[in-house]
């Protein structure tokens, strides 16, 4: 995985810095590219189609630091970028409209188990979705309460992997400059590669709904303490996981474990200011297809 972000406190294994997201700061600034919600944008004879994935949901909280609850504060975000995209005549799936979590059928499940199923459910909504593009919506945490940024995550080994990357560069770009249009800064960019999210335990997880498909064993499942058989798996030795179909990103929305990062999520004006910059990055990657 490669993440284009602000500093992150963590080691950086490859440096770049990038002239397009400087270049499109200045030019909000300048007001080539305004921030305003406006109305309908013509796409042609194709309705673009997004999926918005609010991270977390139910009993998994993400992280929470400050006041700030991230499966709340993802579902927030999401609602106000749907609304803009809904404006400018895109249409919009979301894979979770309340704080429960994307699967809903009757399996009785808890802990990695329901992860696993709650991820697996927001790959099939998109997909089901026929979408052209999949953002997944979420705030950071770091142990070092001085890391911060903004960070976005995609998969450069998929057959899309040059729209992934316009996409992140394009949302990243976009929520820089929509807050430094209002005098609100933010980290400088950097990229840097990540296999996946390690835990306390030290398992790693890739970023599962950027896919791309792989095999899971049951002894996978049954060392993250998942249940194979409440899952609906019964004596297969492993699955195949899904994968979404269409370019994506994981968004890290700041860090809510650093204060002045939590101001900002606090705030209603910067929120809808990341929203507008979300968007806008969306819409620019949409007219790149």
């Amino acid at each position: 995985m490669v993440k284009i972000s602000g500093w992150s406190g963590r080691k950086i294994t490859q440096l770049s810095m990038f002239g397009l997201p400087l270049l499109l700061a200045g030019a909000a600034l300048l007001g080539i590219f305004p921030f305003a919600d406006g109305g309908p944008l013509s796409f042609g004879d194709h309705r673009p189609r997004v999926v918005l994935d609010p991270g977390h949901g139910a009993d998994e909280l993400g992280a929470t630091f400050n006041g700030l609850i991230e499966r709340d504060s993802n579902l927030d975000m999401a609602r106000r970028v749907g609304d803009m995209l809904t404006r400018a005549g895109i249409d919009v799936v979301y894979t979770r409209t309340d704080d429960g979590r994307a699967f809903h059928d009757r399996r009785s499940l808890s802990d990695y188990s329901a992860t696993f199923a709650d991820l697996d459910a927001r790959i099939a909504i998109a997909n089901d979705a026929d979408a052209d593009l999949f953002v997944s919506i979420h705030s950071n945490a770091f142990p070092d309460p001085e890391a911060r940024g903004i960070e976005v995550i995609y998969n450069p080994d998929r057959p899309f992997s040059e729209r992934n990357r316009v996409l992140a560069e394009s949302i990243r770009s976009n929520i820089v400059a929509a807050l430094e249009a209002h005098r609100v800064e933010v980290p400088s960019n950097m990229t840097l590669s990540e296999a996946g999210m390690a835990d306390a335990a030290g398992h790693v997880t890739p970023f599962f709904v950027l896919g791309p498909e792989r095999e899971l064993t049951r002894e996978e499942m049954d060392e993250r303490g998942g249940d194979w058989e409440a899952l609906g798996y019964g004596r297969h030795a492993s699955i195949q996981t899904q994968a979404t179909r269409m370019p994506g990103v994981l968004l890290e929305l700041l860090y809510i474990s650093n204060e002045a990062d939590a101001d900002l999520l606090r705030d209603d004006s910067a929120r809808h200011y990341m929203a507008q910059g979300i968007a806008e990055g969306i819409k620019q990657a949409l007219r790149t297809r």
